[in-house]
């Protein structure tokens, strides 16, 4: 999975529906060809299919944050959880990576 492929599933699973601007529609048809969408010209939580969802926890670390279109989001299982507060995001990386907690 690439990062765009990964972004575009990230962004999809946020909104109902979101049309790509230009380039992305490539990573949207190869999302398709994979079966990982049942769309190949929008994106969106009712056209991620299952398998999407899975190869998204696959790729994904257990808790991750993630930037997609300028947020940072926090990712549990590849799923989008909580958006970083901007300004946060490093004490937010110390916190995840203080294994005492």
């Amino acid at each position: 999975m690439t990062p765009k492929m990964k972004e575009m599933l990230v962004r999809g699973l946020l909104t109902n529906r979101l049309y790509p601007a230009g380039a992305e529609y490539a990573a949207i048809k190869a999302l398709k060809r994979r079966g990982w969408t049942t769309d190949e010209w929008s994106i969106g939580r009712e056209t991620i299919t299952t398998d999407g969802v899975d190869a998204l926890a696959a790729n994904s670390k257990p808790i991750e944050i993630f930037q997609a279109d300028f947020r940072f989001l926090l990712l549990i299982k590849g799923q989008p959880v909580a958006e970083v507060l901007p300004g946060q995001h490093m004490k937010m990386e110390k916190l995840l990576a203080d294994t005492g907690l």
